[in-house]
């Protein structure tokens, strides 16, 4: 199965030709997308068949860009006719922007250098120096990753490179995680050892409630000027993605490796959360900025690329079951977990952990038979944090705000509700 990687250069439009060649490649697949409509085309060789002999005539381009439209035209039109199937409404699709989408045939790209070679047209082409910085060559200088398609849009390039992913192997140890708003918490599980652990995240949700009140502040001050307050705005919270993606990648990237180095699964929460009016205005903002999705999304391709195994497994009740005696509580559950049956105490996300460790080895034999554990002998177990001793020696500068020494990191308040 193939990895796929796109890789983003930014691009300044100092040759003509270039906006040239976008403008033509989207006139081609508007005319396309009206060819496929009027004899309804939804295969790529018919269209090529009916389109290409009348778009070579009308457009003096370079010739392989044609079936490049066809592309785009069908999978436009497939999305406008499944809204149709679905009954919604929608118009017939029309494509705006200036685009310009090449495979790996028709350009070339010098791999050490960045020097791009796009065509025009017979015998005409534009050479474009990219921006390659050292994250880029990790995956230009390795040649397990092969070049795919490349993307021209206003500003920028988009560049894919796809690897076969490798076998995931066997693996020998769990890492089960409750995913919190402040942390991972959970337990790592061998067949000779297990420890209770929290990875906390560097304090998101602390910096998304500074952005916020900078958002809000600015709304209020420029609220009669809605051109700079859209700009001023867009800026703010462009500054708090950078953030909040930046601790993200720190903290999935830490998982990974310690998952793979300790031969690993790493075994997450099927997480399907959405807002509901039983919460506060504030409550379903906190879910909403809660980047759940954005954790697993990062650990889960950068475990597929490394071939550490990924495990999802259902949530319900894991903060109010007990996982030594399978009791379930009924009422609301504080920070710490007391099972009325046979008096287990636990921290409840520490406890959430344990029971998502047992799911995941109840649901797979093999992960059964290499790690076999007790709960009860974590009672006394001292938790380890984790986020310090991944982050010595690696990721960016932090961007001091003055929240994270205002604050403790160790505060739990977890809007979930399992």
């Amino acid at each position: 199965m193939l990895t796929h990687r796109t890789l983003v250069f930014p691009v300044e439009p100092k040759d003509s030709r270039l906006t040239w060649i976008q403008q033509e490649f989207r006139l081609l697949v508007n005319k396309s997308i009206r060819m496929a409509l009027q004899g309804d085309i939804r295969s790529r060789a018919r269209l090529n068949r009916v389109g290409y002999a009348i778009l070579s005539r009308d457009h003096a381009v370079y010739k392989q860009y044609i079936p490049s439209a066809f592309e785009v035209a069908l999978a436009t039109l497939k999305v406008y006719r499944r809204r149709l199937r679905e009954g919604k409404s929608s118009s017939i699709p029309y494509m705006h922007r200036q685009m310009l989408k090449a495979e790996n045939q028709s350009y070339r790209l010098d791999r050490a250098t960045g020097r791009l070679r796009i065509p025009l047209r017979a015998r005409e082409h534009i050479e474009i120096q990219l921006s390659v910085s050292a994250w880029h060559h990790r995956f230009l200088e390795d040649p397990e990753w092969e070049l795919g398609s490349l993307t021209v849009v206003p500003g920028k390039i988009l560049l894919v490179v796809r690897m076969v992913r490798p076998k995931t192997y066997q693996p020998t140890a769990a890492i089960a995680l409750d995913t919190n708003e402040d942390s991972l918490d959970g337990v790592i599980a061998s067949d000779g050892s297990a420890a209770c652990v929290i990875i906390t995240l560097g304090g998101i949700r602390q910096v998304q409630e500074v952005h916020f009140r900078r958002r809000r502040k600015l709304a209020r001050k420029k609220a009669n000027d809605r051109r700079v307050k859209q700009k001023l705005l867009r800026r703010e919270g462009l500054r708090e993605r950078h953030r909040v993606l930046q601790r993200l990648h720190r903290t999935s990237k830490a998982i990974v490796s310690l998952a793979e180095q300790r031969k690993a699964a790493v075994v997450l929460e099927d997480l399907t959360l959405h807002a509901t009016r039983s919460h506060s205005q504030r409550m379903n903002r906190r879910l909403s900025s809660w980047p759940r999705g954005e954790i697993h999304r990062q650990i889960e391709y950068k475990a597929a690329l490394e071939g550490v195994p990924v495990i999802k497994v259902n949530p319900a009740w894991t903060s109010k079951t007990c996982p030594v005696c399978g009791a379930r509580r009924r009422d609301r559950v504080g920070k710490v977990f007391v099972c009325l049956m046979c008096d287990w105490e636990m921290d409840r996300q520490i406890n959430a952990g344990l029971n998502i460790l047992k799911t995941a080895l109840a649901s797979n034999e093999a992960l059964a038979r290499a790690v076999r554990f007790q709960p009860g002998a974590l009672r006394h177990d001292v938790v380890i944090s984790l986020y310090d001793l991944f982050r010595r020696g690696t990721g960016a500068r932090e961007e001091p705000s003055g929240v994270e020494s205002s604050r403790p990191m160790g505060r739990r308040q977890n809007p979930k509700r399992t």
